[in-house]
């Protein structure tokens, strides 16, 4: 009784966050009525909610009750990062997750935003489920930016700043924005004619945003991780190749 309880308890839950169809509803329950993140993904798996077509359900659900929490909850990520391993479509379905995300900037409540800048901070530093272009839809301008996007990107890129011991990571972390954009797209057209250059963009960008928001952040004091990181993050998006790796002082 108690267990069937639980579930209409959850069911009830399901329906006001617009969970509209059947597979998004046992999603949800699966996902929120579950022990931990092992009980959760196993309950996945043995529901076929992993599956091609299904894991794109199971994507979308995660990411909305992610965003939903009124703080961050480290488990979504460590799931996220589970369904990756196990089903590697799922990489590609988060980006498509997050570039819809990145379309609500303008009607984006804070707490949503900052919570799913910490969740892409973890599948980017912690999980490598995905990099950093999958920042390149966003109009980084800022002065056109919606101030959820400002909001998004600091947290993202303060989570990431803090997360990584040495510098070194970092420049690996960027260096990367220009190998992804060099290869050919997931729809298997050959976009390397001028993908150089949409990399080299997105750099340029991101190194405007971090001078112009993260340079003055409270977190950014002598001697400490965040500084070291995001000297190298500007560096980084500055320079190429050989000039990316010179220690800084």
């Amino acid at each position: 009784k108690n267990a069937e309880g639980k579930n209409n308890k959850l069911l009830v839950l399901a329906s006001k966050q617009r969970m509209n169809t059947d597979t998004r509803r046992s999603i949800f329950c699966i996902v929120m009525g579950s022990a931990d993140c092992d009980d959760a993904f196993e309950k996945l798996v043995r529901a076929g909610m992993l599956r091609s077509r299904a894991e794109r359900e199971t994507v979308r659900v995660l990411v909305e009750c992610c965003g939903q929490e009124k703080s961050y909850n480290p488990f979504y990520a460590h799931l996220a990062c589970r369904m990756c391993d196990f089903q590697p479509k799922c990489r590609f379905t988060f980006q498509l997750a997050y570039w819809d995300s990145f379309k609500q900037f303008e009607d984006m409540k804070a707490r949503r935003a900052a919570n799913l800048a910490k969740l892409l901070a973890h599948l980017i530093g912690v999980g490598h489920c995905l990099s950093l272009t999958v920042l390149k839809v966003i109009d980084i301008s800022p002065e056109d930016m919606p101030e959820m996007g400002v909001i998004f990107l600091t947290i993202l890129f303060t989570a990431l700043f803090e997360m990584f011991d040495s510098p070194a990571e970092v420049i690996s972390l960027f260096g990367g924005i220009s190998r992804q954009f060099g290869s050919k797209s997931r729809g298997g057209e050959d976009d390397s004619a001028g993908a150089g250059d949409d990399g080299d963009a997105l750099k340029e960008n991101l190194s405007v945003f971090f001078l112009q928001y993260l340079k003055s952040s409270p977190k950014n004091i002598k001697k400490s991780k965040f500084r070291a990181n995001f000297k190298a993050a500007v560096k980084a998006c500055e320079t190429d190749g050989l000039d990316s790796m010179i220690p800084m002082k």
